[in-house]
């Protein structure tokens, strides 16, 4: 009857080379951490292309230089981001009027 009894022991996994399995594990870490970068840095990408600029309505005191400053999200020299605001909005000067509708651009490009 010993021989029709089932054994329910486990194997044991044996490393039989241990440079081997050590350098296998760290290109397997490797390479599964470039895949994840690699997709999570498409997908930063696409956020950050879906919105290209911030509609804004003009409020009573508010100026070119004051909106300039609230939306420099890169820290840039604020005539650089006025500019941007003016190209963006086909604007000759600096005047703004109340109630105007801006398309503030989001990106520094």
């Amino acid at each position: 009857m010993k021989g029709n009894k089932k054994t329910n022991r486990r194997k044991k996994l044996i490393v039989v080379n241990q440079t081997r399995f050590i350098i296998a594990s760290l290109l397997t870490l490797i390479i599964l951490s470039g895949l994840i970068s690699l997709f999570t840095n498409s997908i930063i990408s696409e956020a950050k292309s879906t919105i290209d600029s911030i509609e804004l309505t003009v409020n009573r005191g508010d100026t070119l230089w004051e909106i300039a400053s609230e939306y420099n999200y890169y820290n840039e020299d604020l005539r650089e981001v006025v500019y941007r605001i003016k190209q963006y909005n086909n604007l000759d000067d600096s005047r703004i009027f109340v109630g105007q509708t801006l398309e503030i651009p989001v990106s520094n490009k």
